[in-house]
Formats: C-alpha cells, sequence, structure tokens
C-alpha cells in the first residue's frame, strides 16, 4: 500500500458496514491533521511508522479518541491484509501502550486469517508464547476462530505441534474456545463437529480431553 488512501479502497472492497466507513473516513481525517498533511495520499509509507505516535499526540487529552482512531485502523489492515508495506503500523498497533489496542489488533487478524492462514500464524506464532497474558488470551482467540474456519485442519496440526512442544495450557485454552464458538454457531466448516474434536483430543492430547469436554 503506497498511502493510506490505497488502504481505505482495499477496505472498501471488502464491504464493511456504513457505520465502518464512517469511523475510518473521521480516521482518516485526524491522521491527516495529525501528521499535518491535506490529503489521504500524501500519507506514504514515509510516514508509516510516524501514525500511532501522531494520534496518540494529537489526543494527548483524551486517550479514548485515539483508541477507537487504532481499532479501526487495526480492522482496516485486518481485512484488507497483512501488506509487507502495512508492517510498520501493524507492529505499532500489537505493541502499543493501550492493552485493548494491542489485544483487538490480534483478534482482527482473523478475517484475512481465515482466508489465508499462513500470513497469519508468524504472529500467532509470536504471540501465543508472549509474556503479555492479554496478548496470550487474544492468540487463544485468534487461534480458535482459525480452527473454526475452512482451513481447520491446518489449525489442528500446528496444535498437535504445539502440543508436543510443551504448550498444553494454551491447546486447551484453544480447545475451550473452539468448543465456546460452537456453543455460539461460530463453526463456520460444518466438516468440524463436536464428535471429531472429541476424538481428536482423545487421539492427540488424551490428558486435556477430561478439562476439555467436563460437561459434554
Amino acid at each position: 500500500m503506497r498511502n493510506l488512501q490505497e488502504l481505505f479502497d482495499a477496505y472498501l472492497r471488502t464491504e464493511p458496514t456504513s457505520e465502518k466507513i464512517k469511523s475510518a473516513t473521521s480516521m482518516l481525517i485526524h491522521i491527516g491533521k495529525a501528521l499535518n498533511v491535506s490529503t489521504q495520499e500524501e500519507i506514504n509509507q514515509e510516514f508509516y511508522t510516524n501514525i500511532i505516535p501522531a494520534l496518540d499526540d494529537y489526543f494527548a487529552k483524551t486517550p479514548a479518541r485515539a483508541r477507537l482512531d487504532k481499532a479501526i485502523l487495526a480492522e482496516m489492515i485486518g481485512r484488507v491484509g497483512l501488506k509487507p508495506s502495512l508492517k510498520p503500523i501493524l507492529e505499532d498497533l500489537l505493541t502499543d501502550k493501550d492493552e485493548n489496542v494491542r489485544q483487538f489488533t490480534l483478534q482482527v487478524l482473523e478475517y484475512h486469517g481465515s482466508k489465508k492462514p499462513a500470513t497469519v500464524m508468524p504472529i500467532l506464532e509470536k504471540y501465543r508464547r508472549s509474556d503479555d497474558r492479554i496478548m496470550v488470551s487474544a492468540a487463544v482467540y485468534l487461534a480458535a476462530k482459525l480452527a473454526c474456519s475452512e482451513f481447520s485442519q491446518l489449525i489442528l496440526d500446528r496444535m498437535i505441534r504445539w502440543y508436543k512442544g510443551g504448550s498444553h495450557n494454551f491447546v486447551t485454552d484453544v480447545l475451550k474456545r473452539i468448543i465456546h464458538l460452537n456453543e455460539q454457531g461460530g463453526w463456520e466448516n460444518k466438516n468440524l463437529t463436536l464428535e471429531y474434536l472429541k476424538n481428536w483430543t482423545e487421539k492427540n492430547c488424551p490428558e486435556e480431553k477430561k478439562k476439555v469436554f467436563l460437561h459434554k
């Protein structure tokens, strides 16, 4: 993405709601004012490392408004995809001082990840091992959402690797989240059933079955 106008145009093609389009438009105006430029086209890659600090300065007295702008910016990237040019912005969002921004940014990678999971796996791998419990929880959420997508087998295979590597608690938490999503009707992959998940758990991490399926 050569500039934020290109990001905005790509975001529109993902068909967000009118309310989110309105929020994205406002966010771009705020960034333009914060960076002292007149158009989105001027906000090119040279500015990308300055966007988040500029928003923090611009909303120094009203940090909640900065949080909202960062959230819509994170969503735009999450829906458009992890373009190499956007990496500086994404990195700033994932390490933001506001834990809500960090968590939301990781979670919204679900949209693109459910279509191209390989693109988000390096980030998921990084934050599932984080010392930041908020980000570990967000990684659990993301892994579970991807496991419920049409690429569920890819994620389940990765979970086997995680479990064998000693990440028992993380895998258990992901399984619990998957079951919760099932209860909410959130399984996009109709070939993934509760019975299949039980058998998978019995085969690959039997010690966790009672913890995960205690009341199932």
